[in-house]
């Protein structure tokens, strides 16, 4: 794989100054609806998040109009903070304070019992900034948002909040389907490119009857995946049985083993586990479920594994079972690659979890925010990112969330966010419940930041009384 690919760029440069200058007309031209109270904040930033395909790489990967958005939300959230218009609640100070615990934790880990880090030549300043940058950039900008949402609970509800999922599915079939149209049947790549399609994924692979992954304009194929399988239960809801079958086709084509996991944990809150009433205890329940599923199928993998290979060029296969294969193969990796029956991503949680294995203290504390940068490189032996490691270039962005909040901030910080975050008023929908909770177990899975943030919220504030603008 060349650079051009490796980090998403266009071969043609007309392309990729468009997909550049995209994000902050996104994020313009939302601002603008919002600030004329055309749209609510939640719409404003769910529109920005299904349209990440669109990145400023040349200042860096996540500078998308989400990022643009949040930052001019965080700037004018801090205007009225500093002008006694804001405050912030002690659950979500607690929260606000967290990294910088943690940074300080590390900070005396490394200086007075051990330093496990690798610091490439000339970046051993870098891990204390890192955590500076990681909060101002990402961290404070999540809390902006949170505002902004607590501010129009007033007028905005989860019934508003499902319309805008349905919008935003809807429009994301349209991009699909001439995603699919472009590479199939144009077989036009710029064109797929402009459509929001990475280059990654449109590789053919000669033992492949269909290469390409579709992705709408969200930032890659699992998360479009995710966002299909946390839309189907509000469809199904609103009984938009087309738009429950289009996403289910849709979701599979973006052969992702994310959409199946959380449909299979849509399964189990809603029809196994439904008459929990606490949100935590259904969370729980729901994730020991699945690990006990996981277990289970490792258990069984050879079978699979077997079916696979005898199958492997029928196109339903290829679709449902050859990236779930990959995972569990290890005929070409030797790893171990499995906790707890989950098969990790080798170049992704494996070599996170394999740190922490050697390293278990950093459990407590994690080991910093940002600070994945200065896991050892030797743990990256293998990958393509290997090579980036020991120069000391980008970080390990981890897709299964809850496993991010533990190792970037620790055990007790991941138990303060979930305890914090899964808090409901006592009179929301038995619906919204089991939702709030469908979003949590997948959460565990998936970059969902977002959705978590904005049901969490809502499941709170959410109110026909003024709002106070607390947080």
């Amino acid at each position: 794989m060349d650079i051009m690919n490796e980090f998403g760029l266009s071969r043609n440069p007309y392309v990729e100054i468009f997909k550049q200058i995209m994000p902050l007309l996104i994020a313009a031209v939302l601002l603008g609806l919002y600030y004329r109270k055309r749209i609510a904040a939640v719409d404003c930033v769910l529109y920005a998040f299904a349209t990440e395909a669109y990145t400023a790489i040349t200042l860096g990967p996540t500078f998308t109009a989400t990022l643009f958005i949040s930052v001019f939300f965080l700037l004018d959230e801090l205007h009225q903070l500093f002008t006694g218009h804001v405050y912030i609640s002690k659950p979500y100070l607690l929260l606000l304070v967290i990294p910088a615990v943690s940074s300080l934790v590390v900070f005396c880990i490394v200086q007075l019992f051990k330093d496990p880090f690798y610091y490439p030549p000339g970046k051993q300043p870098d891990f204390y900034f890192r955590p500076a940058y990681f909060y101002i950039k990402t961290y404070l900008p999540w809390f902006a948002v949170g505002a902004k949402i607590v501010k129009d609970a007033s007028t905005y509800s989860f019934e508003q909040f499902g319309n805008t999922i349905r919008r935003i599915t809807g429009f994301s079939f349209v991009i699909a389907m001439l995603q699919l149209f472009s590479q199939l049947v144009l077989k036009n790549v710029e064109l797929g490119e402009l459509l929001g399609l990475q280059s990654r994924y449109l590789i053919l692979m000669p033992e492949e009857s269909f290469g390409m992954r579709i992705q709408a304009l969200f930032s890659e194929p699992k998360t479009y995946a995710a966002f299909l399988a946390l839309a189907i239960p509000i469809l199904l809801k609103k009984k938009d049985y087309w738009y429950v079958a289009l996403a289910f086709i849709m979701g599979v084509l973006t052969v992702s083993q994310t959409f199946w996991i959380n449909l299979l944990s849509a399964g189990l809150v809603f029809f196994v586990f439904p008459n929990i009433l606490s949100v935590r205890l259904k969370v729980l329940s729901v994730l020991g479920m699945i690990v006990a599923i996981f277990i289970s199928i490792a258990a069984t993998k050879q079978f699979f594994m077997e079916k696979y290979n005898a199958n492997k060029h029928n196109i339903v296969y290829q679709l449902v079972l050859k990236r779930s294969v990959y995972r569990y193969d290890k005929s070409v990796w030797q790893k171990d690659n499995e906790v707890l029956g989950i098969p990790l991503q080798r170049d992704l949680e494996l070599p996170v979890v394999e740190f922490l294995r050697d390293e278990p203290y950093l459990l407590l504390s994690g080991y910093g925010p940002g600070n994945s940068t200065f896991i050892p490189a030797h743990y990256f032996w293998g990958q393509a990112s290997y090579k980036y490691r020991l120069a000391g270039v980008g970080a390990n962005n981890l897709n299964m969330r809850w496993l991010f909040i533990l190792a970037e901030f620790g055990l007790l910080s991941l138990i303060c966010f979930f305890v914090v975050m899964t808090r409901t008023k006592q009179d929301i929908s038995p619906f919204q419940r089991k939702y709030f909770a469908f979003v949590w177990v997948c959460f565990f899975f998936s970059q969902i930041d977002l959705f978590m943030i904005i049901i969490s919220l809502l499941s709170v504030y959410e109110t026909n009384e003024p709002a106070t603008g607390q947080l």
